[in-house]
């Protein structure tokens, strides 16, 4: 019977490098492929791989838990399988916005982002929106979760297949005409970074 192999790792890790023919289901996705993952087990065998085996080890005792027989593809096993990827980096943008502008400035990225969606190159994107600040993680005494953040603060993730891609991007049009419209929901420009995707 023909295995199929599902690399357990994040996306980014599997886009980077993974062993050719894979898939790839981070192991706490597998809950959303259920129903996919079984019917499947009827015609091929299961096969989970990562990186070092432990979180192919908890790949393998979900999928046990939803009644799926899966075999953990050991490290000296990948080392002789044929592998590919492509580069992967992250343009960082670290952003403040006006009080009262919150709203707009998510609207604005989000058309910033579809803008950007068919460019080649690009791999995907992300917005986060600061909620509070762990205490325990800083060891700051008090409960600090439900602090207030002013002015609201913002991360844009990008993703890339390289540097280059990204910057010629930022030059089309579609885009400059996108960016255009952040600046007056800003208390500053945003100040970007680039950073290697190793994990």
């Amino acid at each position: 019977m023909e295995e199929m192999i599902i690399d357990v790792r994040s996306r980014d890790e599997f886009l980077k490098n993974h062993v050719k023919g894979a898939i790839n289901i981070p192991h706490f996705d597998l809950y959303l492929y259920e129903n996919f993952l079984k019917s499947l087990c009827r015609e091929k065998k299961v096969a989970v791989c990562c990186g070092t085996e432990f979180r192919a080890k908890i790949a393998e005792r979900k999928l046990k838990k939803m009644g799926i027989d899966a075999r953990i593809i050991h490290r000296e096993e990948l080392r002789d399988r044929e592998w590919e990827g492509k580069n992967v980096i992250c343009a960082v943008n670290f952003v403040a916005v006006r009080l009262g502008h919150e709203e707009d400035f998510e609207k604005g990225v989000k058309n910033l982002c579809r803008a950007t969606e068919e460019f080649p190159g690009f791999l995907g994107s992300q917005l986060l929106k600061v909620s509070g600040v762990s205490a325990i993680g800083s060891g700051l005494p008090g409960e600090l979760r439900n602090l207030e953040i002013k002015p609201t603060k913002y991360i844009i993730l990008t993703y890339w297949e390289s540097k280059e891609m990204h910057d010629k991007s930022h030059t089309e049009d579609v885009f400059r005409r996108a960016f255009e419209s952040m600046p007056v929901h800003l208390t500053g420009m945003p100040y970007e970074e680039f950073y290697e995707i190793l994990r």
